[in-house]
């Protein structure tokens, strides 16, 4: 089972309690996974799909909960290269179809038009809004496992409805943007923070904890890589520079004869072919008296000009 899947399966199972949230929460479904169907004389037919069997139980019992429908719930297994599973929910006359859109002012059975824009007065509270959002993400949204992206999709068929969800996760404070495809508009969520509200705000508790787990992993994670590669930066710093050294020692060696320097750097040369690995903040320690490591810095760096100038 995918991060997903997974995911809706678990905020499938929340109590399902008579109350407005609930209503709410079937008008994101309907936003979400509904299409409508024209039957010919006036009728029309609303029907549900979903990948998920825990969702699609979900609104099953909404439905029965708030309208007293017995709907239709059956599957259809992919064939082809299309092998995923759905779950539909029709209902076994019309006039089931036409009183839920009816309730959420979706379609005028009169006027025979079908109504795109978002209700906000199914909106009007931080209850409602959570409750709508999250019979978006369980009709169409998409998240993949945090610990290989940051990535929620949400696939909605409508531009403005799309428009509309941006705008309804800024104001609680999610940064979403949208793009618009040729079958519908996918609103996604890219940061990580915004993706850990989103979860918050639709009820994934657990799913939030785990999030931020996996962040604080990948994080030390992150900064133990770093420290590792800072490490062998400076350790291999240290190898070029004493490498350095001691080749100008040696030449001088050769050349001259280490009794060619002054007592000081005649010194710092020993100490160096003494301990060929050693940082200069070490080597510091064993020139007597002490010294400070710009001190050593600058006898090393004289000696090399001696080197060089041989």
């Amino acid at each position: 089972m995918s991060y997903a899947s997974d995911l809706k399966s678990t905020l499938s199972s929340t109590p399902i309690i008579n109350d407005s949230s609930l209503i709410t929460e079937l008008y994101g479904f309907l936003h979400s996974a509904g299409s409508l169907s024209f039957l010919g004389k006036g009728k029309i037919k609303l029907s549900f799909a979903c990948d998920n069997a825990s969702v699609a139980r979900r609104y099953f019992s909404i439905i029965k909960e708030l309208f007293g429908y017995s709907a239709n719930l059956y599957i259809k297994k992919g064939s082809g290269f299309k092998k995923n599973t759905l779950y539909f929910i029709d209902f076994k006359d019309d006039s089931s179809s036409l009183e839920i859109l009816s309730f959420y002012k979706i379609f005028d059975p009169y006027d025979m038009v079908i109504k795109t824009d978002v209700d906000t007065s199914f909106l009007n509270s931080k209850v409602m809004q959570s409750a709508y959002l999250k019979g978006i993400f369980l009709g169409c949204g998409y998240i993949s496992s945090p610990s290989k992206s940051y990535h929620l999709e949400l696939n909605i068929n409508q531009i403005k409805r799309a428009k509309y969800l941006v705008s309804l996760l800024k104001r609680n404070n999610i940064k979403a943007n949208y793009s618009s495809r040729q079958e519908y508009c996918s609103v996604y969520i890219k940061k990580r923070e915004s993706i850990a509200t989103f979860l918050g705000v639709i009820g994934a508790n657990k799913a939030v904890f785990d999030f931020e787990n996996i962040f604080i992993i990948k994080d030390i994670r992150n900064d133990t890589v770093r420290l590792v590669n800072s490490e062998t930066a400076n350790i291999n710093k240290t190898i070029n520079s004493a490498e350095s050294q001691i080749a100008a020692i040696q030449k001088i060696a050769k050349i001259k004869g280490l009794d060619y320097l002054s007592d000081k750097l005649k010194e710092a040369a020993y100490l160096r072919l003494a301990y060929p690995s050693a940082p200069l903040s070490e080597l510091c320690e064993y020139f007597s008296p002490k010294i400070s490591r710009t001190a050593a810095f600058n006898r090393y760096n004289e000696i090399k000009k001696i080197a060089s100038a041989l």
